[in-house]
């Protein structure tokens, strides 16, 4: 299996579903939309080394800082650790935030329909409505790490490892804000490192659970199998 690769579409039309908020009680709730692929052939490894890339050419420290806190607690409860320095890790993870330009969506209002006495009356205010959405999304893309002697020099220095697993996990609404969302994308991110979603999957996530959900304790290590018998 060569390097892990996806489309992914962006529909401009239709109704518009991933990643509107609702309010459920005193509660946040949003539609997050997770798209991973990995190549099954890899072992996934424990260890990491973590790259931060900021499309956006430069963002507020304190926003930079919540990101890669907040991915890194995601790639802990995942199980995973960072490798200590001067040590090869299992995996290079390139790491990728921010806001994408605004787009515009279509949502449907079905009619509201009021009864009076024995006449029913609908809404005229229904039908196709353009809304502005903004993506707040996170990208995590593992690849094997380069080899010793290419690290070193003595290999082509644009070379890359191979990739081993890729994750986009997105939010669409009218704000353009980041931080509010950076838990709740890092939060979805933990169950689907290193995992096939064979489809975009949309996952709904109270916003208060979050942050609880990324300081979860990391899943216990499988115990070793059993010794032959003799």
């Amino acid at each position: 299996m060569g390097a892990v690769t996806r489309i992914r579409l962006v529909w401009s039309r239709g109704v518009l579903a991933a990643g509107v908020f609702a309010l459920t009680g005193c509660q946040t709730v949003h539609e997050v939309v997770v798209d991973a692929i990995s190549n099954q052939q890899k072992p996934m490894g424990t260890s990491y080394q973590l790259e931060v890339h900021d499309p956006s050419g430069g963002v507020e420290k304190e926003l930079g800082a919540q990101a890669v806190a907040d991915v890194r607690d995601a790639l802990a409860a995942r199980g995973l650790y960072e490798a200590p320095a001067n040590t090869r890790p299992d995996m290079v993870i390139d790491f990728e935030y921010g806001v994408g330009p605004g787009q515009i969506k279509i949502i449907h209002r079905p009619p509201a329909v009021t009864l009076i006495g024995t006449l029913e009356t609908s809404n005229e205010d229904a039908g196709d409505k353009p809304i502005l959405v903004f993506e707040k999304y996170i990208t995590l893309s593992a690849r094997e790490p380069v080899p010793a002697a290419t690290a070193a020099g003595r290999g082509p220095a644009t070379r890359r490892g191979e990739e081993l697993w890729n994750l986009h996990v997105s939010v669409e609404d009218p704000k353009k804000e980041l931080a509010p969302y950076l838990p709740v994308l890092a939060s979805v991110s933990i169950d689907y490192m290193g995992e096939n979603s064979v489809k975009e999957k949309r996952i709904s996530v109270k916003a208060e659970e979050a942050t609880a959900t990324l300081h979860r304790p990391p899943p216990s290590p499988s115990p070793p199998p059993p010794a032959p018998a003799h």
